[in-house]
């Protein structure tokens, strides 16, 4: 038994692990269209310097015309580049369930240096298990990665509590997080503030050298950020350097940030009905009945939101310094991203992590109570629960891999890569010139899978409502991103969808890709 408890963080690690890369570049099926431009623009700095806009190393990249935040793209680079300069799915989505899994220990050391280790075990136990957390960390949306890098610079600022070089490393993983997603731009600064504050306040930090050259690496790496807001609010032009770009985005979305009260709350009550009946409308977003946490993840997380509070409301009366004062603090950064943005659920996701571990210091506290109050009781009760946690992640799972992947493949296109592969090949036995395609394809994929760099594109590129093409061409062969109806022809080879195969089936060969066909001209 004593020799299994020291086992333990590393068994849940490794069940973590196991549960985030197992069939990584299988299930989901597919590509998500803003998990292809991450892809594209790594593929594109990577082999010209540039993103799918031409820019040079922007600081934010280009996808729909809104933006991308870079950080996942510059993730991808030397991986690609390790790969010979190609994509393939699994390494698509390795920095994602990499940096997830890296968070398993983060929130494990930072729970144990509160609270101790059967506290940090519950922390890894609830967040390794996770519904949110693991199915978020198997696709490579830029945004997802906030909610770890968040986490890291919170640990590294508790170590610097004890060691204060640490609050270097800090620095630069709340720096990498403004990265991330740009949600998080106005929290991070708040959320440091607070810490900062409290912690010169019960004298577990001090004005040293360390916090200079700390906050100096905070600003230097947020910098580029801050001039990109004065960019796109038209207080300065356009920054471009040979090596640097701060673009101005056509579609810059910073009036999205809710400034209103009325305005607030509307976005606050939608927050609310996400956590209350965990459905966003997406069906590759959450897996229901399991939904964020499972339902006794939420009972626990209620029970600690409260013993929370509570802790840390009489250390404020008693003028004592409290670890949970941290814990709010990650709460409240997530609970003004509800108040700013209107949440899905990537959009708020700064806050589900410190839900996790509010459920995790619910479960500790009510463990320990028990305990004290008679030991057989308690071992009982962690027994039961964790059990129970179990049975839900088996059931979970059955569910991940049956049912919800059949239909996070639809939503993520599958087949879509086949069928460009067939298609191109169709092309140069037929001595065809043009491959017409279903607008729901969507062209980040078309650009992805034909393997187009942002130089070929951006020198013939037609578009339709900039910076959506009409048509593209690669390699000698023109592209059409959607179809017209009406003027259907043997002079092209097709990409359609399911639905479409009657209009099809009499004067083309169709060929089947799961949910997608190829149809080329009989002719």
């Amino acid at each position: 038994c004593i020799l299994l408890y020291r086992l333990l963080p590393l068994i849940l690690i490794g069940l973590g692990a196991l549960l985030r890369f197992a069939c990584l570049g299988v299930v989901p099926g597919g590509i998500h269209q803003d998990e292809s431009f991450s892809v594209l623009n790594a593929l594109g700095l990577l082999h010209e310097g540039t993103d799918t806009a031409g820019r040079v190393m922007p600081v934010y990249l280009s996808d729909w015309g809104d933006g991308q935040s870079a950080l996942y793209s510059w993730l991808l680079i030397p991986l690609f580049a390790l790969n010979g300069g190609s994509f393939n799915l699994f390494l698509a989505r390795l920095p994602q369930a990499a940096v997830s899994v890296f968070t398993l220990w983060s929130v494990y050391w930072l729970i144990k240096r509160m609270f101790g280790k059967n506290a940090g075990l519950w922390a890894l136990f609830s967040l390794a298990i996770c519904p949110w957390h693991i199915m978020m960390s198997r696709w490579g949306l830029d945004a997802n990665l906030a909610p770890g890098f968040l986490i890291f610079g919170l640990t590294f600022f508790i170590k610097g509590l004890d060691k204060k070089p640490f609050l270097l490393v800090s620095a630069f993983f709340y720096g990498l997080s403004l990265y991330c997603y740009a949600v998080i731009w106005p929290i991070v600064p708040i959320m440091l503030l607070l810490q900062i504050v409290y912690s010169l306040r019960h004298k577990r930090l001090s004005i040293d050298k360390w916090g200079l050259l700390s906050a100096l690496l905070l600003f230097l790496m947020a910098l580029p950020l801050l001039l990109y807001v004065m960019v796109n609010s038209g207080l300065i032009p356009e920054v471009t350097l040979p090596f640097l770009t701060i673009p101005r985005a056509s579609g810059y979305r910073g009036s999205e940030i809710a400034l209103l009260p009325s305005e607030m709350w509307s976005n606050l009550k939608t927050a609310l009905r996400l956590l209350l009946f965990q459905n966003t409308g997406s069906p590759y977003d959450i897996l229901l009945p399991w939904g964020l946490f499972y339902d006794i993840g939420r009972i626990f997380i209620a029970v600690g939101a409260v013993l929370l509070l509570v802790k840390l409301v009489k250390s404020f009366l008693r003028r004592e310094f409290a670890w949970e004062y941290f814990l709010f603090v990650q709460l409240l950064g997530g609970g003004i991203v509800c108040l700013l943005v209107t949440a899905r659920l990537h959009q708020v996701n700064a806050l589900f992590i410190p839900l996790v571990l509010c459920e995790a210091y619910g479960l500790w506290n009510t463990a320990a109570f028990l305990l004290k109050k008679r030991a057989v009781i308690g071992r009982v009760f962690t027994s039961a629960v964790a059990a129970l946690y179990l049975v839900c992640l088996v059931l979970f799972q059955r569910d991940y891999y049956t049912d919800y992947k059949d239909t996070v493949n639809a939503y993520f296109a599958i087949g879509i890569e086949e069928c460009v592969a067939y298609a191109l090949e169709q092309c140069e036995e037929k001595g065809i010139d043009t491959i017409t395609v279903e607008k729901g394809a969507q062209w980040p994929r078309l650009l992805l899978y034909t393997n187009t760099l942002p130089s070929e594109y951006l020198e013939n590129v037609v578009y339709d409502t900039p910076p959506a093409p009409a048509s593209f061409e690669t390699h000698g062969i023109h592209v059409n991103t959607r179809i017209n109806y009406d003027a259907i022809n043997s002079h092209s080879i097709y990409i359609i969808y399911y639905t479409d195969v009657p209009v099809f089936e009499e004067d083309f060969t169709l060929t089947q890709f799961y949910d997608w066909y190829v149809a080329v001209p009989k002719a």
